[in-house]
This record gives C-alpha cells, sequence and structure tokens, in this order.
C-alpha cells in the first residue's frame, strides 16, 4: 500500500466523519427519514441520506488525489446521475423505471465518453462489429446488475457498508499487486469514505444510506471492475474476478429474481426473502451476527479472487466449497421455495431418511418429467445452450492458451540479454503481466547500453522500441548515448557490457504518447551494473527509467532516461 493509498483513505474518511452526522441532523429537520412498513427492521426516526456524505467526500478527496482523464471524468459524470437519482428517490419515490432510465444514462456516459467496457469480447463465427454491440449491451447490464444488488442488500445495519469496504479492499490489494496504482487510488478513497459513513450506521444504525449511496456505491464498483484491476484477457477473466468478489449480493439478487419469479412476483417487488432476512429471522441470529457472518462470506468470496493470483487450484477449490455451502443455506432456509432443495433431494438418495426430501416429492422432479414426455424440444434446447457456451469457452480460453512470444531475441545477445528474453518467454506463456515488464525493460536496457555485440551503425533495444517512433529513437540515439559508438568500434573498444540488472520499481507512468493516451504506461526504474567504467556515462553503474506501452497485448519503450551525465 503506497502512502498516497493511505492518506487517500485517511483524508476522505475523516471528511465522511464530519459530513455524515450533519447531513443526518439536516435533512432529519427536513423530514426526510426512512418509512416504516411490514418489512422494515429499524425503530425509531432515522434519516435516510447517509449517502450525501459518502458522496461529498468522495468528490473532495477525488479532486484532492485523482489526475482526471476521460474515464475519471466519465465516472464522475455517470455518478453524479447515479446520486442524483438515488436523493430524489430517496425524497420523492422514484419509480422502477425512471430509476432504471437513470441507471442506463449513467452507464452510457462512462461507455461513450470514458470508453469503459468490455475489452477484446469476441464470439466465435460472429462479426466483430456485432460482438462489440453485445459487449456494449453486457456492460451496460453488468453495471445496472451490480448497482441494484448492492442496493438490495442495504437491509440490515452496517451490511451495505461493511461489505462494500471489504469488496473495495479485495480490488485495491489485488489491483497493487498487478500495478494497477490508479483503480486501487479509487478503490481507497470510496473506502475512507464510506467507513466513515459505518462509525455511524453500524448496529445501532444512527442514519442509512439510502438510495443515493447504495445506488452510488454500486455504480463505482461496477465500473471499477470493468477496468480490470489486474485481470486482462477475455470477458472470463475480467467479469469473473469482480463476479467472485461481489459473490454474496450477486447471488443475493439472482435468487431474489427467481424466488419472486416462482411465487408470481414483480422483480422489483420487495420482499423479506433476502439472506440478512433468513440469517436474522429464520436462523434467528439478529442483526449483529447476521451482518458479521455476510462480512465473512464475503471475506472469503474475495479470498478466493485474490488467491487466483498465485495459486489458481486452491482458489478454484474453495470458491467451489463456498458455493456448497451456500447452495445448502438457501435449500435449508426455503430461501427460493420449499420445494427447491436439489442438493439435499440427492443426498436423500444415498442416506435415504425420512426427515430429508424425496426425489419423486420434488417440485423440480415432477416438473421435469411432465414436461419431457413427447416434447424432444425441452432436451434440445438445453443440449443447444450448452454446446454454445462450450464454444464460446473454447473459443476465448484457446486465444490465451496458445500465446506466442511476441517478442525478439537480437541476432548477438549477451550471457545477460539472454537469461532476461529465456525469462520473457515463461512469464508471457504464464500470463504474469508485472514480471512481463521487469523483463521487457531490462532487455531494452540492456541492448541498448552494451556495446559488446554491437557492429558499426548498429542501436541496441530497436525491436522493443514502439515502432510509430522507431525513427525519432534512432536519431536521438546517434546523438546521445551512440554518438561514439562507431569510433569506439573502430578501435575495438567496444567492450562495454550490462552485466546485471537490480528492479527499483514499477509504477504506473505519467507520460504518455499524443492520441494514445487511454492506454497503460509503465515506469520500470532498474539500476544497470556495467563490466568496467562506462567511457561515456563516466560511471560503472547507472540508475535508468524506461516507460512502457501496454498495447496490442505486449509492451513496448516509448522512452527511457538516466541519471548519469554524457561525455
Amino acid at each position: 500500500m503506497t502512502r498516497e493509498n493511505i492518506l487517500s483513505f485517511i483524508v476522505t474518511f475523516l471528511l465522511s466523519l464530519l459530513i455524515v452526522p450533519w447531513i443526518g441532523k439536516v435533512t432529519k429537520r427536513m423530514g426526510i427519514i426512512a418509512h416504516t412498513n411490514s418489512r422494515t427492521i429499524h425503530k425509531g426516526i432515522i434519516p435516510r441520506t447517509g449517502g450525501y456524505g459518502i458522496y461529498i467526500a468522495f468528490l473532495i478527496g477525488a479532486m484532492l488525489f485523482l489526475k482526471t482523464d476521460n474515464q475519471i471524468n466519465s465516472m464522475m459524470i455517470g455518478g453524479l446521475i447515479i446520486f442524483l437519482v438515488g436523493l430524489y428517490d430517496d425524497i420523492h419515490d422514484l419509480s422502477p423505471k425512471l430509476k432504471m432510465l437513470g441507471q442506463i444514462a449513467a452507464a452510457l456516459v462512462v461507455i461513450i465518453y470514458g470508453g469503459i467496457s468490455l475489452k477484446d469480447f469476441t464470439l466465435p463465427f460472429i462479426p466483430s462489429y456485432i460482438s462489440h454491440i453485445i459487449a456494449i449491451i453486457i456492460t451496460i447490464g453488468w453495471i445496472i446488475g451490480i448497482t441494484n444488488a448492492i442496493n438490495l442488500i442495504d437491509g440490515l445495519d452496517g451490511l451495505c457498508a461493511g461489505i462494500s469496504i471489504i469488496v473495495l479492499f479485495t480490488i485495491s490489494i489485488t489491483s497493487l499487486a498487478t500495478g494497477r496504482l490508479d483503480i486501487a487510488s479509487l478503490s481507497m478513497l470510496l473506502i475512507g469514505s464510506i467507513a466513515g459513513f459505518l462509525v455511524y450506521n453500524f448496529h445501532p444504525a444512527k442514519i442509512f444510506m439510502g438510495d443515493c449511496g447504495a445506488l452510488f456505491i454500486g455504480f463505482m464498483m461496477a465500473v471499477i471492475s470493468l477496468l480490470g484491476f489486474g485481470y486482462k484477457g477475455s470477458t472470463f477473466f475480467t467479469l469473473g474476478a469482480p463476479i467472485v468478489v461481489l459473490a454474496v449480493p450477486i447471488m443475493d439478487t439472482l435468487i431474489a429474481i427467481v424466488r419472486r419469479k416462482i411465487h408470481h412476483k414483480r422483480f422489483d417487488e420487495a420482499d423479506k426473502g433476502h439472506l440478512h432476512h433468513k440469517l436474522m429471522f429464520s436462523l434467528e441470529l439478529g442483526q449483529t451476527k447476521s451482518v458479521l457472518i455476510l462480512y465473512g462470506a464475503t471475506a472469503l468470496f474475495s479470498l478466493c479472487s485474490y488467491l487466483y493470483l498465485n495459486h489458481k487450484v486452491a482458489a478454484f477449490l474453495l470458491f467451489i466449497l463456498l458455493l456448497i455451502v451456500f447452495e445448502l443455506f438457501v435449500e435449508i432456509t426455503d430461501m427460493i421455495s420449499r420445494k427447491y432443495k436439489p442438493i439435499l433431494t440427492l443426498v436423500n438418495l444415498v442416506l435415504k431418511r425420512d426427515d430429508l426430501p424425496k426425489l419423486k416429492e420434488s417440485g423440480v422432479y415432477s416438473t421435469v418429467v411432465r414436461k419431457l414426455k413427447g416434447k424432444k424440444r425441452y432436451i434440445i434446447l438445453p443440449l443447444a445452450t450448452a454446446l454454445i457456451i462450450s464454444l464460446i469457452f473454447i473459443h476465448n480460453n484457446r486465444k490465451y492458451r496458445d500465446i506466442k512470444v511476441q517478442y525478439q531475441e537480437a541476432s548477438n545477445p549477451t550471457s545477460l540479454m539472454k537469461t532476461i528474453y529465456s525469462n520473457i518467454e515463461k512469464v508471457v506463456k504464464s500470463r504474469q503481466k508485472k514480471e512481463e515488464r521487469e523483463y521487457v525493460a531490462a532487455y531494452f536496457a540492456a541492448d541498448y547500453y552494451s556495446l559488446s555485440n554491437k557492429n558499426k551503425d548498429e542501436i541496441g533495444g530497436t525491436s522493443y522500441y514502439y515502432s510509430k517512433n522507431i525513427n525519432n529513437f534512432k536519431s536521438y540515439a546517434k546523438t546521445d548515448y551512440y554518438k561514439t559508438s562507431n569510433e569506439l568500434i573502430e578501435k575495438k573498444e567496444n567492450n562495454i557490457e550490462v552485466i546485471k540488472y537490480k528492479l527499483n520499481h514499477i509504477k504506473t507512468s505519467n507520460k504518455r504518447l499524443s492520441g494514445l493516451e487511454d492506454y497503460n504506461y509503465y515506469d520500470v526504474n532498474l539500476t544497470l551494473t556495467f563490466n568496467q567504467d562506462n567511457p561515456i556515462l563516466l560511471s560503472r553503474s547507472i540508475e535508468v527509467t524506461i516507460t512502457l506501452i501496454d498495447k496490442n497485448k505486449h509492451y513496448s519503450i516509448t522512452a527511457y532516461e538516466i541519471n548519469a551525465n554524457l561525455s
């Protein structure tokens, strides 16, 4: 965690801590309070505008710590739209259709203005422009879905705020581990804003966040997750990680939709069948215990996502175990319906106990048997769907399984260059992006600053430089480091060679190429050691910063600078 991340958290936390109670007092006098009905759990007069404090604290923090670009600006505009929609709903009760229109408008802002959407989404046998349209539709659906999923879990004191903090913290540490400092900064700003509010929202709550807070938080998390936070690649990886992290609110939302469909209710019709309701009433755990259990469940799913970076098998096994436990909870508490108990029914095929559901008593069993009689389409349709999904999965994963190294080895590499190139091949195939940045920068530096392997008029590192700027690079090199190289070669004094390097740090770079501002850039700081005192640089070791652009699924050098005096 960087100092700036910690400072941004502290600032927004303190701002939220100061603003939230003041907002609560003002809006309570204005009558903007949480109304009681058959579904509500709270007692007393409680304002529901804590989200206003969250939003203001985040906005101030963003102005202090974030560097603006189209993506950040679009998130701010979209977030404002969502916040205003939620605030109006808190005051006047907005219709579900108008709320949905506001969410769509906010999603379109980040897609059109910010260029934030699913990247590299393709379908087999489908033209690219159609795949792009589908990607846009999925992006809108994802933003709306996560926005409302977070809003739906705002049913107990401290529940939505606490789960959001856990999710955002996971995103932050994952982003830091993969070099996405921009996403980590966004997440920490939001964490601080929510944490300050949570102080007043934990049971017994003195203020609720309302729709203005829940919708805003859900929207921001949905958009942040689309930025990838370290999982770049196919759609399965882009959305897979955030789906796991957000598993609790996502599954609660999906189950609610299914439950309401089964009971012939509108999908937006509220009920008391959510996870927190089942924990609190069916298991009689009370508010605090129910909230802490859901915190723990979210933390475990978040652990799966983080584990995936280094221990894929362990992450997968933990995820499957959590899904089984969750499914058993759904069946035991009748969260969908009394007849929905597939795992317990299968278990009873072996145990044959009277207190467990029997197969022939299952509503699913009777429905399937009835519909399959003389209706082949009920068999063909699921099989066709499974086949299509399998083809998509195979197509997308084959692209990343059969990765070819896009970097070239020099015709006459030094010993160090051979070692680095071998490492490049390994990390590219294993998709270790942070290590790939290190080795690409190191290879370029070792090739560029070594003269022992050079012929007349030859400049090192050219194959690793950004291709459209290669001529400028060569021209500059001839007036800089390579100004006297031909003279040294003729005198056979060109035995200068980089024999080792040390990685100091890798940071997100502020340097941008004109017209390519939306790509990711990184500054890789290295210390290079030569086999002797370098007569050009007047030193045996130098510190060099190599700037990389992440484009076309590989890294290219866009700039370099050293701390040395040229002769």
